[in-house]
């Protein structure tokens, strides 16, 4: 079917994207898993500073680059490959690879995975820009960290492993086997492919021609969850890839399994969106599905997945599907150029942007979309106008420098302020308390404040900035009283 649809901003996600960027080339945020529905604050770490699993972004900007060259972008690009490629612990994995709990975890396969696979990303697109030492550089130290990640099962997947975290090194393993003389890893590439297949994928739902896969070896034995939606690319790119390399016409019938079971599970959501499923729980013969609380960015990774099947040939099925997904990400993105996290959960994982997720999606609306001649120039160009994202519990705000998470008037108790070129951020204490105050660094100018009604929520401060107010969730904005 074909038809015609609503599409994202790329120029404006990607001025946003780039204003989360430090001169070190850390690509600052604050790391809302709107799926777990936790972040650094849920979790008593107050880091906001660059996390490994928002690498794709250099993949994106590389891929951009190679299509229309520009000295700032490459300048940026540099910075952030840089980065990712020296900030590296003594035991060999990357720094910065907590995610929704910040600094709090310094062990973990994905964000391992991720962080290389940005790495690898750019240099697949835009190898021929950036000097032959960074490269070199670059494809070292995704070797040290594979190396580095061999505590986690020996280096190959295996009954202890989670399906998705699993499967991306895989990937790392294709793209760096492609990128580099090394042939360590060409024999064994298949092999895991075959094991992964065998431990974790699970066909039949939600019917015949679809595939599932469990996240762990004990989720299929004793009953437990498939993966969410959002990951599924992680699974299905290593499948094409080594179905191209090797000539496994099985891998490339597994990938399209896998772009079913997305496609086929997904809801429509009160603004009449399409949007992925959480994800279903099987134990036997049962399957039960979970739509909701579910991100609405962070849909790129699982559409980077589904793009590399249909280049293998076409798909009415999935072609449609990927177009009613660009319109849900048209539907959602405020003007400021981010888009709303999630919906369901009421609380503050509906609202913070993830600089993250947002890296995903910015791959594949970079690919699926291509660059317009004022893209770098919209990259690169300020932003004066503060963007507000509310809903019925919380609100992210954000302008220049500055953003912060408050609750409603008398709808919580979230005061979370935070600057985008630092690494933690802090809560504001009720004055009442004994605790210290917000540094005057992190306070908030003219911060926005609003009133939940019975009718709507109302804006009651009186700021005078120029201002974009946008909704998530059934409460309607009415505007300043």
């Amino acid at each position: 079917m074909k038809h015609e649809t609503a599409l994202p901003d790329v120029g404006a996600l990607s001025r946003w994207m780039r204003t989360w960027v430090t001169p070190e080339g850390a690509i600052n945020g604050f790391h809302n898993h709107s799926v777990w529905g936790t972040n650094p604050f849920t979790f008593l770490d107050f880091t906001s500073g660059h996390a490994a699993f928002s690498a794709p972004a250099a993949g994106a900007w590389a891929q951009a680059l190679a299509r229309d060259p520009d000295e700032r972008a490459l300048a940026l690009l540099r910075s952030v490959l840089r980065h990712q490629a020296t900030r590296v612990q003594s035991d060999g994995q990357f720094r910065h690879i907590g995610f929704q709990v910040g600094e709090s975890a310094t062990s973990g396969l994905i964000h391992n995975a991720v962080g290389a696979l940005g790495l690898l990303l750019a240099l697949d697109h835009a190898r021929h820009l950036l000097p032959e030492e960074e490269v070199a550089d670059a494809l070292r130290a995704v070797r040290r960290n594979l190396d580095a990640c061999r505590i986690y099962g020996g280096g190959r997947p295996g009954r202890t492993g989670t399906c998705n975290q699993e499967y991306a090194r895989v990937w790392v393993k294709l793209l760096y086997s492609e990128l580099s003389d090394d042939t360590t890893f060409v024999k064994e590439i298949p092999e895991d492919l075959d094991t992964l297949i065998e431990l974790f994928h699970h066909r039949g739902v939600p019917d015949a021609s679809s595939s599932g896969t469990f996240r762990t070896v004990e989720d299929r034995e004793r009953g437990g969850i498939l993966e969410p939606a959002e990951y599924y690319g992680l699974m299905i790119v290593p499948l094409v890839l080594g179905a191209r390399r090797y000539g496994r016409a099985d891998f490339l019938d597994e990938a399209r399994r896998l772009c079913r079971h997305v496609a086929r599970s997904a809801w429509t959501d009160t603004e009449s969106a399409t949007r992925y499923h959480r994800y279903w729980y099987v134990k036997d013969s049962r399957a039960h599905k979970t739509d909701t609380p579910m991100l609405i960015a962070g849909m790129g990774l699982t559409l980077h997945g589904i793009e590399t099947v249909l280049a293998e040939g076409a798909d009415s099925e999935l072609e449609d599907f990927v177009a009613r997904c660009l319109a849900t990400y048209a539907r959602y993105q405020t003007p400021a150029g981010y888009f709303a996290s999630a919906s369901g959960w009421h609380n503050e994982a509906d609202l913070a942007p993830s600089t993250a997720w947002h890296a995903h999606d910015l791959m594949f609306l970079v690919s699926r979309l291509g660059v317009t001649d004022d893209f770098w120039d919209r990259t690169f160009a300020a932003w004066d106008r503060q963007s507000v994202l509310v809903s019925d519990r919380a609100y992210w705000a954000e302008h220049g420098p500055h953003w912060c998470i408050r609750s409603p008037l008398t709808a919580g108790d979230l005061f979370i302020y935070g600057r985008k070129d630092r690494a933690v951020f802090a809560r504001e204490f009720f004055s009442w308390t004994d605790r210290e105050p917000l540094p005057e660094g992190l306070r908030y100018p003219e911060v926005p404040e609003f009133f939940v009604a019975n009718d709507g929520i109302y804006r009651i401060d009186t700021s005078g900035r120029p201002t974009d107010v946008s909704v998530v969730g059934p409460v309607p904005y009415r505007g300043s009283l």
